[in-house]
């Protein structure tokens, strides 16, 4: 049976508390992780966007704001001065936004716009209008009414625009209502106040530490991808002025926190295992929510990723076991109910939760595996876990890594334990064998077979 990291009742347990059980109950296999952490590194900043990627949608934020004050915009007067703010949410707010499918590159951004709304409106009346005033939106191929939002669509990237209702001038900083607008049924408003969970979810991941920091920095030069095409010359030369000048941010800058990475990854993990799937995988937020309340694992990022998979998997098969549901909540609004949509009632609803249970634990146990496997193995094992285009990526970057052609010195691997030294640093080398020099090759590792 596979030993247990974290307990489901220990999710809600202060970080240092959480710490201090993950470190007493469970050393192995996560002691010696640095090969597998070099791997996941690697694949964090592929389904990542790029500095330039992050300009390219900071540039259409703002081309929403001109758009939408324009004067032939429907919204254009409700949209007050000073009052009314035009903001992201979601991923892209709490930087942990993921390139998404196996077949493209496609990123999911998300946009507030606030407006007071008149008590005379109906529930579909403020979609409505958004949608007719982003009609004709620069660069758009595609405008999609959704339940909650209007879809903006460019190649390589969505970007969901949601109304929210701040008359009601509610004491929480920016809290207000949304409307649910479905084809069929009633339209209805939900509590919300997304700009109070980026804050929360921000100040409690923090900016990250120093030494993992500046690891991710080294494997986003390495590995970073630019995938948003520019509408047009326009945006470009935009994009570049942005780049030289220091414009007011509408997008929150980036954090380069492990357990922010680890979210990146899971997300990645959940939307492949879920592609082909009839049912609905749990909304970003609340696995937001999961990543926050789990804290820093100070065993390093493969650690991370298993307490965040494993301590989930726990609460869904209590949940289960007991015929509950998760009911979170925005910490910044209670009314907020982050999971509203998910899980289903009844029946389905616990097909949701025994569908979620049943992915992460996987993913914890090939994690596992993962953490005492050689390097190749690990890389190989990338395939299965975010994709075979990510993976094959990711074997391009760690052969160029690790490509010693015009090196005399080699690398050691210790069998079984994922670490990767040099002779060096080595204290009892004999416990070590060399990776071999020349098995590296953009899509084969260590004797993989090329298709």
């Amino acid at each position: 049976m596979r030993k247990q990291m974290i307990t489901a009742s220990a999710a809600s347990t202060g970080p240092a508390a959480r710490h201090k059980e993950l470190s007493m109950s469970y050393q192995d296999p996560f002691r010696q992780t640095a090969a597998l952490d070099e791997v996941l590194l690697d694949v964090a900043a592929l389904i990542e966007l790029s500095p330039r990627d992050r300009r390219i949608a900071e540039n259409r934020y703002r081309l929403l704001k001109k758009h939408l004050e324009r004067d032939k915009s429907p919204l254009a007067p409700y949209l007050i001065d000073g009052v009314s703010l035009i903001y992201a949410q979601g991923s892209i707010a709490t930087s942990t936004t993921i390139v998404s499918g196996t077949e493209d590159d496609r990123f999911d951004v998300d946009a507030i716009v606030e407006i007071d709304v008149p008590a005379d409106w109906d529930d579909s009346r403020a979609l409505d209008l958004l949608e007719d005033a982003l009609q004709g939106f620069p660069g758009a191929v595609a405008i999609v009414r959704c339940t909650r939002c209007v879809q903006l669509q460019f190649p390589f990237m969505h970007m969901d625009v949601t109304v929210m209702d701040r008359r009601g001038r509610i004491a929480i900083p920016r809290a207000g209502e949304i409307f649910h607008s479905p084809d069929e049924g009633d339209a209805y408003r939900v509590d919300s106040n997304p700009w109070g969970f980026t804050a929360w979810f921000r100040s409690t991941v923090g900016i990250g530490q120093t030494a993992f920091a500046e690891s991710l920095g080294r494997h986003r030069a390495a590995a970073a991808r630019s995938r948003l095409q520019f509408i047009d010359e326009q945006e470009r030369l935009v994009v570049m002025k942005a780049d030289q000048l220091d414009l007011p941010p509408m997008i929150p800058s980036a954090i380069d926190a492990q357990e922010a990475v680890a979210l990146k990854l899971l997300k990645r993990f959940l939307n492949l295992r879920y592609e082909n799937l009839t049912i609905n995988r749990p909304p970003s937020i609340y696995l937001n929510k999961r990543a926050g309340d789990v804290g820093f694992i100070q065993l390093g990022l493969s650690a991370q990723l298993f307490a965040l998979a494993d301590s989930t998997a726990k609460i869904m098969r209590a949940h289960i076991e007991s015929g509950t549901r998760p009911q979170e909540e925005n910490p910044s609004y209670p009314a907020d109910r982050i999971n509203d949509r998910w899980p289903r009632a009844g029946r389905d609803g616990i097909a949701d939760l025994r569908t979620l249970a049943g992915q992460l634990e996987y993913l914890a146990e090939r994690l596992e595996a993962m953490a005492v496997a050689p390097l190749a193995d690990i890389a190989k094992a990338i395939d299965d876990l975010f994709g075979e285009r990510i993976g094959q990526e990711q074997r391009t970057v760690l052969a160029a890594r690790h490509d010693r052609r015009t090196s005399a010195t080699p690398i050691l691997s210790a069998a079984r334990s994922g670490a990767i030294q040099a002779p060096a640093v080595v204290v009892s080398p004999e416990r070590y064998r060399e990776v071999p020099r020349h098995n590296f090759h953009p899509f084969v590792l260590d004797g993989e077979d090329e298709e």
